[in-house]
């Protein structure tokens, strides 16, 4: 009963919360009055105040949160960039403000569901730590899978581009083409580039900041390649086509390599499932068996002390199994 009042009394604050911060951007906010201003005007209507003379700001931002004193406080935490950055990688248009309030959201809730069965400090503090982890981790995997994808799309974009040089167009035209004709992830990286361009920075320059949002090893051959032929010169499209070649190469040296260790990576994963899963199924089919494992100062540290190594082992299984090319 006790933790059923809990929950009802987190959903209610939370609900609140939710509350007040919609009927605030929804009424309240002084960008959302402006803009219903602005429609009245465009209607016909009389504006029902005076709206003062502002300068535009056209420069590219991403602000951490729509209050303007929680943006700057934000923005003074460095150590924030990191998670930041990772956002922006994984092409969340999630502020950092709400990725942060999520991430206090599922410590929460994780801690919470600890509680309620009763499992112990040691167990609560590892739900809290694992529930605030959960959303960067999925934001990490998100930005891993689209990195992965924009490799695997960077032959055929170089292709395109290698063809419209030979065609006669700009290396500029070649990049617009990209970003008009593939979809995401390179297309709209691509047609950021160009975007920079058009705005006065020159391609190397927006080349560089390409590679910076886009942890890929090829792309920065590509990039370095590039720089390289506008110092000494050469036949940029013959360039482009050897780099693309060579990155179709390595994939499929790549794939052969993921095939043969393949048996390595499910013993991996087995080895690393079988002690949570036994763990699990032996606490829901006898509880009363497993519960001085978690109540018990012992088992909490003969706990503590098999994450541990495991953690160690599958740190040591993994670098065995990952082979670089």
């Amino acid at each position: 009963m006790t933790i059923a009042i809990s929950l009802g009394i987190f959903v209610s604050v939370v609900l609140l919360i939710e509350g007040l911060f919609y009927t605030y951007y929804t009424y309240l906010d002084p960008k959302t009055r402006q803009l219903r201003r602005r429609l009245r005007v465009a209607a016909g209507g009389p504006p029902t105040t005076r709206m003062p003379t502002e300068q535009v700001d056209i420069l590219r931002k991403r602000q951490s949160s729509e209050l303007a004193w929680l943006n700057e406080l934000l923005s003074r935490i460095k150590k924030l960039s990191v998670i930041e950055n990772t956002l922006i990688q994984a092409n969340s248009h999630m502020p950092l403000s709400v990725f942060l309030l999520l991430s206090g959201v599922c410590a929460c809730v994780a801690t919470i569901i600890a509680a309620s069965y009763d499992l112990g400090l040691l167990a609560m503090l590892g739900a809290l730590v694992a529930g605030s982890m959960a959303p960067y981790g999925y934001m990490r995997w998100k930005r891993r899978k689209r990195f992965l994808e924009f490799q695997r799309q960077l032959p055929d974009a170089l292709d395109l581009i290698a063809r419209a040089l030979r065609a006669g167009h700009a290396f500029s035209v070649g990049m617009k083409m990209v970003g008009d004709e593939f979809p995401d992830p390179i297309g709209p990286e691509m047609g950021r580039a160009v975007e920079e361009i058009a705005f006065g920075i020159d391609i190397p320059e927006a080349l560089k900041n390409l590679s910076r949002r886009i942890e890929c090893v090829d792309l920065k051959f590509f990039v370095t390649a590039l720089l390289i032929q506008r110092e000494t010169g050469g036949n940029l499209a013959e360039i482009i086509e050897s780099i693309s070649r060579l990155i179709r190469l390595r994939f499929e040296l790549l794939g052969r390599v993921r095939a043969l260790s393949a048996e390595g990576r499910l013993s991996a994963i087995v080895l690393m499932a079988l002690p949570i899963v036994l763990l699990f199924g032996l606490t829901w089919i006898n509880p009363e068996y497993m519960d001085p494992l978690y109540t018990d100062p012992t088992g909490q540290t003969m706990l503590l002390v098999a994450m541990i190594w495991m953690g160690i082992g599958g740190l040591i299984i993994k670098r065995m199994v990952a082979i670089k090319v």
